[in-house]
């Protein structure tokens, strides 16, 4: 046995070859349920969101177990890894336990759906009684062989039958949990309302097993309902859940990465899906209500938007490494914290996440960020690489940018399109930024110099640049009171337009300097954003 684990453990994986082999294990174990079904009752979105529940929920539990077996018993994490990998085959059985028990006809499993009495008891009595509904035989089955292969692996690793039992009942206190996850979510939701102890298996299967409403789209049926609540919500802890693990093994490169991600440009981002979501709401007049799931959504969106930004940062660092060596030297590339392999693997997660997480969601929004990552890579890569004429990167930028406005705008807007949403507002966001965005360029004249990337202040020089930039966003500020036809705004534009030129004329590439190259965006965005809470609230008037 000792043998066969070390075996095991020292068996040669990479990253791609664990991930593809857990995520084939995974759909085997999908195929396999609905096999066992005939196929009945399900369609294409039926499937997609099956699978995307499974995906989510196996990979979120591979990652937990990875970091408490690790921790515990203080082996490596490649070990751990190997160890688990082989015990997730333990997987592709409770269906089929389930199938030959009920002689064909299969067990409805899928949580238990207790209240806060019951779950004390239910944890006592292992599941309890009605082992062929939510927490099936094959469900027991599945976790008792887990506990079992937790305590063998942990006493031989560590000799102690105390410890071992200990991380065992760990194991299945944490699999309980996970088991009965929608009860304890709809006790915290619920609980402040009509009491804690009083939330019954009803109010728990109103809320995951009710058909789904996503702000002014209906998705699935009650059949699917809890596929795609659940992938929702495990869409935020495995996010959650890997970048713990992240920061508690990789520290030094989870936390460089994170700092040149360009914080103003992920609150940007997240400030238009926003703004999107606010003129939809104000143009569309959508009937919906603020509930759990919607709020859950909204964030589901904003991440993969955050994630898509963080995607087109990776092949945008990849294509400027010369650059970069003369103007960023502190980009992770550069200081090789990552090699340009690390790097490539990052940004390909990355955007599958985004796709996906926006996807679970809405599927008009997920492809508008694959169109939004396309223009990232024709701005960026060779041999396009559209950065290195001014304005016409400058356009492509505010082009991609329009797509996370339109992608918060269809989200929560009635009809799920953006017929309604005024072309003025779309041509002012694309004129203004086209003008606005080579401010962000003064940071790397010497390097866009000397690899022929022709923006701006490459062009005319510093000074002239800025003078060029600053009126650039100057008329943009004007633009917006002759596009949207509302004069009011007219002082407002001249002087946060002015207020504008003035801190880019007087911007220093002394990064010491109050107002220098590498802070101007925070600068223009503080007005920009002066701007749009004057814009709003004039909207919300009705005086636009």
């Amino acid at each position: 046995m000792l043998k066969l684990i070390q075996k095991i453990e020292n068996t040669p994986i990479n990253f791609y070859s664990c991930v593809l082999s857990l995520l084939c294990l995974i759909i085997a174990r999908v195929l396999i349920e609905n096999w066992l079904g005939a196929f009945s009752g399900k369609n294409g979105m039926s499937f997609f969101y099956h699978l995307t529940y499974n995906l989510l929920f196996f990979f979120t539990t591979y990652l937990l177990f990875i970091e408490i077996i690790k921790r515990f018993l203080k082996i490596s994490l490649k070990k751990t890894a190997n160890v688990l990998l082989w015990g997730y085959l333990i997987i592709l059985f409770p269906p089929l336990i389930d199938y030959f028990i009920s002689h064909g006809r299969g067990f409805l499993s899928f949580y238990g759906l207790y209240g806060l009495r019951e779950l004390t008891q239910r944890f006592f009595t292992f599941f309890g009684d009605s082992p062929e509904f939510g927490i099936t035989y094959g469900v027991r089955v599945e976790v008792a062989i887990t506990m079992l292969f937790v305590l063998i692996y942990a006493y031989i690793k560590n000799r102690s039958i105390v410890r071992s039992l200990f991380l065992s009942l760990f194991v299945y206190f944490t699999l309980f949990m996970l088991s009965t996850f929608p009860s304890w979510i709809t006790i915290v939701i619920d609980g402040f309302s009509k009491g804690f102890l009083t939330v019954n298996e009803m109010d728990i299967a109103k809320m995951f097993l009710t058909p789904v409403k996503l702000f002014s789209q209906k998705k699935g049926s009650f059949l699917n309902a809890l596929s795609i609540k659940m992938s929702l919500i495990y869409s935020l802890v495995f996010t959650a859940i890997i970048s713990a693990g992240l920061f508690s093994n990789y520290k030094e490169k989870f936390l460089a990465f994170l700092k040149n991600s360009r914080l103003p440009q992920l609150v940007y981002h997240g400030g238009m899906l926003c703004a999107g979501a606010g003129l939809g709401i104000i143009f569309t007049h959508p009937i919906w209500e603020v509930n759990f799931f919607n709020i859950v959504a909204f964030l589901v969106v904003l991440l993969a938007v955050c994630l898509a930004w963080m995607a087109s940062v990776t092949v945008n660092d990849i294509a400027d490494r010369k650059i970069d060596k003369e103007t960023n030297k502190k980009r992770p590339l550069i200081k090789n914290i990552f090699t340009a392999s690390e790097y490539k693997t990052i940004g390909i997660i990355l955007f599958a996440f985004s796709v996906l997480f926006s996807a679970i969601v809405n599927f008009k929004v997920a492809l508008l960020l694959i169109a939004y990552q396309a223009l990232a890579w024709i701005y960026s890569a060779w041999p396009l690489r559209f950065k290195r004429f001014a304005y016409l990167a400058s356009f492509v930028s505010a082009v991609a940018t329009l797509l996370i406005l339109i992608s918060g705008f269809i989200l929560v807007s009635s009809d799920q399109n953006i017929s309604r949403l005024p072309f003025s507002i779309a041509a002012l966001l694309v004129v203004g930024l086209t003008l606005s965005l080579p401010a962000k360029d003064f940071k790397d004249v010497r390097g866009d110099r000397q690899e022929g990337v022709w923006t701006i202040p490459v062009i005319f020089g510093e000074y002239w640049g800025k003078v060029i930039v600053g009126s650039g966003i100057f008329i943009s500020f004007i633009s917006s009171v002759i596009l949207l036809n509302e004069f009011r705004l007219f002082w407002w534009a001249i002087l946060l337009g002015g207020a504008s030129f003035w801190t880019v004329v007087n911007m220093r590439s002394d990064s010491s300097a109050r107002i220098n190259s590498r802070n101007v965006i925070w600068w223009i965005l503080s007005w920009i954003i002066i701007y749009l809470l004057i814009l709003t609230k004039i909207i919300l008037e009705g005086k636009v």
